[in-house]
């Protein structure tokens, strides 16, 4: 349709733009018609052509890069020249394309001003939402780029000559390359931007690392952007990226320390294992995150001083996040007299059941007795805090034990204590008589 349409206005104004330079109409002649008589002195009054270079061969791919790129702008000059001057020749194709060319870019410039417009009414208050991100990739639809597709359809549709078509490609080539690569940019921009409004616990994590991430993305988009016009333009990017790779390798042998850390960082930030605010334990150390860095992770421990500890070493070790627990394990033992009646002894863990079930905030488990111990019965006794918080937990704890000591009381039931049962010999009053000596528990 589009070729079409520039076919009939070709055609009608052919004769227009003759008479707006005084000249007579040229004669067409059809395939149909090839017999047709041709009068010289109408064909005389044409203007002289003007003479295109062929377009040059920029296939070719050279081993550096620098040469490349200078034999291209060297291309591109003189594409660009021959171009200006083929509208400067007044030839009616030349004005004609100039028109379409204008006419497009115009025509792009008002429908990504209407897009803007109406997505900015529709994604009012949101700046990460869809629509949003839409309003900000259609507003990044430069003029450079309007203009590179609007002389790409023009060639499309009239076929223009050789040489301009070489600079309309080059210059389309590197038109599209910048555009989607800010395109892309901008779209990783947003999805980082959106986790980071919706992670509201880890923001403060996750916005120190946003910088770097940041960064990272937009040299990976860039020198992919910079590498796809130098292969168009004819340059060997093999060499190219050895010498990168190289380089790259060097690098980071000489900073794989900060490297180490710094992705360790970014797989705090993405993988969450903890985040601040949450009390961990760490080997033999435990406490609550008070910042992820780049390259640390400060820790407020239990004591009150703050532990500063690298990413790398943070996540080798198998981190307990007491953050996350829904209730809180208590496991504790007891002992009673070996005076205590096997009937009194069975019905121990009854009682125990009983009395922690009738205590707030705690679950019970199980009580069973556990082993003989020197001086004891051993019993064992297993609940769960509903409040896994540290601190109300342990007071949850003092609760069940104050209850049990009460309930063991009421039923004459003797905890058991440490002692020692000596005998003498060389007395017959001493042997006759045992005596137990008791020892107080270490304190």
């Amino acid at each position: 349709m589009i070729r079409y349409c520039a076919s009939l206005l070709l055609s009608v104004g052919t004769p227009w733009l003759a008479m707006a330079d005084n000249e007579a109409p040229a004669l067409v002649l059809s395939e149909s018609e090839p017999d047709r008589p041709v009068d010289p002195e109408a064909v005389s009054v044409l203007p002289d052509p003007v003479v295109l270079p062929a377009r040059p061969d920029v296939t070719a791919n050279s081993s550096d890069p620098i040469e490349a790129l200078s034999e291209t702008a060297e291309t591109a000059t003189v594409a660009a020249s021959e171009f200006l001057n083929w509208l400067g020749s007044g030839q009616h194709e030349a004005l004609l394309a100039l028109s379409l060319v204008i006419s497009l870019s115009g025509l792009l410039w008002v429908v990504r001003w209407r897009v803007t417009k109406d997505l900015g009414r529709l994604s009012k208050g949101d700046n990460y939402s869809i629509l949003a991100v839409a309003r900000r990739l259609v507003k990044r639809f430069h003029l450079y780029f309007m203009f590179a597709v609007a002389l790409a359809l023009t060639d499309w549709v009239m076929l223009l000559p050789e040489a301009v078509s070489g600079f309309v490609s080059i210059y389309f080539v590197v038109a599209a390359v910048l555009q989607f690569a800010e395109w892309v940019q901008e779209f990783s921009m947003a999805a980082i931007g959106r986790n980071l409004k919706r992670e509201t616990e880890g923001s403060r994590a996750l916005a120190s690392a946003f910088n770097v991430i940041k960064w990272f993305i937009s040299f990976a988009i860039w020198t992919v952007a910079l590498l796809l016009i130098l292969d168009n333009v004819g340059a060997d990017v093999t060499a190219l990226l050895a010498g990168l790779g190289i380089g790259g390798l060097a690098i980071g042998i000489a900073a794989q320390g900060v490297f180490r850390d710094l992705f360790s960082s970014l797989s705090i930030v993405i993988d969450k294992p903890f985040q601040v605010g949450d009390t961990v334990r760490y080997g033999d150390s435990w406490g609550a995150i008070e910042d992820i860095g780049l390259k640390s992770t400060r820790v407020r421990a239990r004591s009150g001083e703050q532990l500063i500890i690298s990413n790398t070493n943070m996540l080798e070790f198998e981190i307990h996040n007491m953050a996350r627990m829904v209730r809180r394990r208590i496991e504790t033992g007891f002992g009673v007299v070996y005076q205590t009646a096997p009937d009194v002894a069975e019905t121990i863990p009854d009682i125990v059941s009983k009395v922690v079930k009738a205590v707030p905030g705690v679950e019970f488990d199980r009580c069973g007795l556990s082993s003989f111990g020197a001086s004891s019965l051993d019993y064992t006794l297993v609940f769960y805090s509903l409040h896994p918080d540290y601190n109300r937990s342990m007071m949850a704890r003092s609760r069940v034990l104050l209850a049990l000591f009460r309930a063991f009381r009421e039923q004459d039931i003797e905890f058991a204590y440490p002692t020692q049962t000596l005998f003498i010999e060389g007395d017959e009053e001493a042997v006759s008589r045992r005596g137990e000596i008791f020892v107080a528990p270490d304190e």
